[in-house]
C-alpha cells in the first residue's frame, strides 16, 4: 500500500505560556484573568487532593471568584 507523504505532514503549534518558579502559583488569578477564564475544571484524585499545591490552587480560584 502506498502512503502519500503529504498526508503525513503537519505542524504543531503550542502558543501556551508557561510560568514556572518559586511562588509563581500566586499569579494564577492574574493569568486566568488575562485569558478571560470564567469556568475551570480542576482534575485531581483523592491522594493529590490533599497536597498543599492543590489546596492552594483551590484557595486562589475561590478567591478569584472562580
Amino acid at each position: 500500500m502506498s502512503v502519500d507523504a503529504a498526508a503525513l505532514s503537519g505542524d504543531w503549534s503550542y502558543p501556551t505560556r508557561i510560568r514556572f518558579g518559586p511562588g509563581r502559583i500566586a499569579e494564577l488569578p492574574l493569568a486566568l484573568a488575562e485569558l478571560a477564564a470564567k469556568r475551570l475544571l480542576l482534575v485531581t484524585d483523592p491522594g493529590l487532593r490533599e497536597l498543599d499545591l492543590v489546596v492552594e490552587v483551590e484557595r486562589l480560584l475561590v478567591g478569584a471568584g472562580l
